[in-house]
């Protein structure tokens, strides 16, 4: 792109000048090549951009009164003063003077346009109007082609480099032109004196962009830093919230083992649930966010029996009507005061449910068989091995493969087949039965 380029603008310029090469005023010619290298060297850093500068002018006047045989020149001496400012690389100089030259190429065709009105009035008004036209064009190959080079180097679209970086020109641009056209007209009349008459204004329009382009940079580094402040406030946020989770749930673990707790034969009891209930999750294909979650839910499934009396919790004997109907709420505010923390309302529905049967019978919606989520029918089968293998205040434990033998025979009215089925795979009935402890041996990946 880069040597396509500035072959092509370099060798239309040589053609430019070797076909309409003539000694008529070298001395306009070369004000003209002066007033460009000032204006150049007067340019304005437009941060990574580039840079904005008048000598645009100046190319365009060249432009209207030399033609082609100015182009090549006008782009060396702009390149010439930029290089000796910038330090460019070689490729890059190169590029800008092919890019110039075929941007002043293009002003002066749109220029040779005003040859075919007549003299007088009419003349003078097309060349300022198409200076208009010839500030577009200008514009439009230079800051299209430095737009593709842009976007191959970033591998960007350059349509999208075009509009974020150089679309905000235009307007310069068209003024350039107008202002090229009318130097043109004055040069005609008045020879040299029109270009010191118009230094001053082009001054004055140098300035105006200066005081435009701080007053730009100053807001875009009030909205750098307002930026910068946003995100430090949002890492402290991340960081105050991030504490906030590991304290209420290191608080809701402390709960839940004050829970376990409160009757010596329970103690442990959500932990061990836990496990199995993570194990038997694995051992179902869930994904690491689902064992996450079913991990809390397990370990928090009993919560709600911190709203349950010790005279009702404790009881040695059988619960009456009102006991039990007391008791079973129990999965009700467990799953309310989960909710109530707010980071972990995806685990409600798996402790809520984790006493809902597989026939629909359970509590506290009586679900059956896949309305029940399988966080809950998970935490429902390790819940009850759990409970069967430990000794209660109403009964002693129960051996380890009478448990497993309990479970598959509830499989598809109690208890989720495929829990019960992936439990047992994970619990092979001879490793229960020769456990000697009554914690289950769960063979966790």
């Amino acid at each position: 792109m880069v040597a396509m380029v500035s072959a092509a603008g370099i060798g239309a310029g040589v053609a430019g000048l070797v076909l309409t090469w003539t000694s008529k005023d070298l001395l306009g010619l070369l004000a003209i090549i002066a007033l460009v290298g000032i204006g150049q060297a007067l340019a304005l850093e437009v941060d990574d951009a580039g840079s904005i500068s008048v000598s645009a002018v100046g190319c365009l006047a060249g432009a209207a009164l030399f033609g082609p045989r100015a182009s090549l020149a006008l782009a060396l001496a702009s390149v010439a003063v930029e290089w000796s400012a910038r330090r460019s690389e070689i490729h890059r100089v190169l590029f800008n003077m092919g890019a110039l030259t075929l941007a002043s190429l293009a002003a002066a065709s749109v220029f040779k346009i005003g040859d075919l009105t007549p003299g007088g009035t009419e003349h003078r008004l097309a060349v300022a109007g198409l200076g208009l036209a010839a500030g577009a064009a200008y514009f439009a190959v230079n800051m299209g082609l430095l737009s593709v080079a842009l976007a191959l180097e970033g591998h960007e679209r350059w349509w999208a480099v075009f509009k974020e970086r150089f679309a905000w020109l235009l307007p310069h641009y068209l003024v350039y032109g107008f202002i090229g056209g009318v130097m043109a007209l004055a040069y005609e009349a008045v020879k040299l004196f029109a270009l010191g008459v118009f230094a001053v204004p082009l001054v004055l329009m140098r300035k105006t962009q200066e005081a435009y382009l701080k007053h730009t940079q100053r807001s875009a580094q009030k909205l750098r830093q307002a930026a910068e402040t946003i995100q430090s406030q949002n890492v402290s946020l991340e960081l105050a919230n991030k504490l906030l989770k590991e304290r209420s749930t290191a608080a809701m673990e402390s709960l839940s083992a004050t829970v376990d707790a409160r009757d010596s034969y329970t103690a442990g009891h959500s932990r061990r649930v836990q496990q199995l209930a993570l194990a038997i999750g694995r051992e179902l294909g869930l994904s690491q966010a689902e064992l996450d979650l079913l991990g809390h839910a397990a370990l928090f499934h009993d919560i709600g029996k911190l709203a349950i009396p010790d005279a009702i919790l404790l009881k040695p004997a059988s619960l009456t009507q009102d006991e039990w109907a007391l008791m079973q709420r129990h999965a009700e505010e467990g799953a309310r005061i989960i909710d109530r923390l707010g980071f972990l309302n995806d685990a409600v529905p798996a402790i809520r449910h984790h006493h809902e049967r597989f026939d629909g019978t359970g509590y506290p919606d009586r679900l059956g068989g896949e309305e029940i989520p399988l966080g809950a029918r998970i935490i429902h089968v390790a819940d009850a091995l759990d409970s069967m293998l430990t000794t209660r205040i109403y009964r002693a434990a129960r051996p380890a493969a009478e448990a497993l033998a309990e479970l598959r025979r509830a499989a598809g009215t109690q208890f989720c087949p495929r829990c019960v089925g992936a439990l047992e795979r994970i619990l092979p009935l001879e490793t229960l039965a020769s456990d000697a402890d009554r914690t289950p041996v769960v063979s966790v990946a």
